[in-house]
């Protein structure tokens, strides 16, 4: 289950600083795919949409399937940035946004922030099933690296945004002078995404 600082100090019972970039074991040539690869894989089309949600920070959508490999797949993200673009955008916009973007894929549940509350009763009135993500962030950055590991999920090369984020998520050196295992809240938004899906990944199967 423990990768990294978290196999040392548990496991070898050294205390161990977690430095660095957080997701080191993410090898873009192991993990990503081409849609055109891994599409004939698909046991149906898009399957679950996981959300993490921002009005000036980041808005990340990421389209899941599983493969009949019984692996899962990113297939495509949705990323908008309200301060990149200068204007924020409004629960029905992003809603219309998710439409648009789905372009009638069937979706049988939207996996979403459970702090974007509002976002939810949006969704659910567009007529999408909406689950709250869990948001044990420890528990989760373990379970990503362990199904990084073991060759579980799989990134569409399309998703630039979520790509660039496994570079650049980092652990924050000031908590780890406190003793304590903390990430930057930075270049985590489409991460942040991809961990609710995969928190719960035992419903999603």
């Amino acid at each position: 289950m423990y990768t990294g600082v978290f196999f040392k100090r548990y496991i070898m019972g050294l205390w161990a600083m977690a430095e660095g970039v957080i997701y080191d074991m993410f090898d873009p040539d192991k993990h990503t795919r081409k849609i055109r690869d891994i599409a004939p894989l698909l046991i149906d089309g898009g399957r679950y949409v996981s959300c993490d949600y921002g009005t000036q920070n980041p808005t990340a959508f990421l389209l899941w399937s599983k493969g009949a490999d019984n692996k899962w797949y990113c297939r495509r993200e949705y990323y908008y940035s309200g301060r990149d673009k200068g204007k924020q955008k409004t629960n029905k916009e992003f809603a219309d946004d998710l439409i648009a973007w789905l372009a009638g894929e069937k979706v049988r549940a939207i996996i979403l922030d459970p702090a974007a509350t509002s976002f939810k009763i949006e969704l659910e009135e567009a007529g999408y099933k909406v689950k709250k993500a869990k948001n044990d962030v420890l528990d989760g950055i373990r379970f990503v690296a362990t199904l990084l590991l073991s060759g579980s999920i799989f990134i569409d090369q399309s998703c630039e945004n979520l790509i660039k984020e496994f570079a650049s998520y980092i652990w924050d050196a000031k908590a780890e002078e406190r003793g304590e295992d903390k990430p930057v809240k930075e270049h985590d938004h489409a991460l942040d995404a991809l961990r609710y899906f995969l928190a719960i990944r035992s419903f999603a199967e």
